[in-house]
């Protein structure tokens, strides 16, 4: 797992030469659709969403060479890059709208959001991209029934109806749920280290 991590940071190490294509889009892959869905989570327009994640992306690269380690995971430093840029859009949009509806005292639009607030949605949301993208490497690993199985459990089928449904023994399904469960625990572990 160490040299995962190590594998990690260098790629953060290499995405701040500029002329390192491979780095960059390798960063932009991994974490694109992160940032995306906690800007959703936010509030933000879905027209805005595009536009403020290159924002993001572009600050990202301007301040990675400040990142360090020591000081923060890099979850936290993206969050508070995310963070930033939500809080100026907000601002942005609340300052407009303000002109805009003066004379109204119904304005919904935010003018910020607060720190316990932003953490918890990007804590949340990280652990669905981390879970997202470990059964995506699960589902590879697995042939037959198995995932299928996994998922009606998920969806709250009892293990006597799956049998049913699937033409199992109960002792299959549960045997089948257990190895994907505890194949998906693995992956999502070894994920987290990564990407974090």
């Amino acid at each position: 797992m160490a040299s995962t991590f190590q594998t990690r940071y260098s790629l953060l190490q290499r995405a701040t030469d500029l002329k390192d294509e491979g780095a960059w889009d390798e960063i932009v892959l991994q974490y694109r659709q992160f940032i995306c869905c906690v800007l959703h989570q936010l509030g933000i327009a879905q027209d805005d969403i595009e536009d403020l994640t290159q924002q993001i992306l572009i600050a990202l690269t301007r301040d990675l060479p400040c990142y360090d380690r020591k000081r923060a995971r890099f979850r936290a430093w993206l969050g508070a890059i995310v963070r930033n840029k939500a809080n100026s859009h907000f601002r942005k949009h609340y300052s407009t709208r303000r002109c805009l509806d003066e004379v109204s005292h119904d304005c919904q639009v935010r003018a910020e959001i607060s720190v316990p607030e932003i953490e918890q949605i990007i804590e949340t949301e990280w652990a669905a991209y981390v879970a997202s993208k470990a059964m995506n490497r699960v589902r590879d690993s697995f042939q037959g029934q198995a995932i299928e199985v996994f998922e009606l459990g998920l969806d709250g089928h009892s293990a006597a109806r799956i049998a049913e449904m699937t033409e199992l023994s109960i002792a299959s399904v549960y045997t089948l749920k257990k190895r994907v469960k505890k194949r998906l625990y693995l992956e999502i572990r070894k994920l987290a280290a990564e990407l974090e």
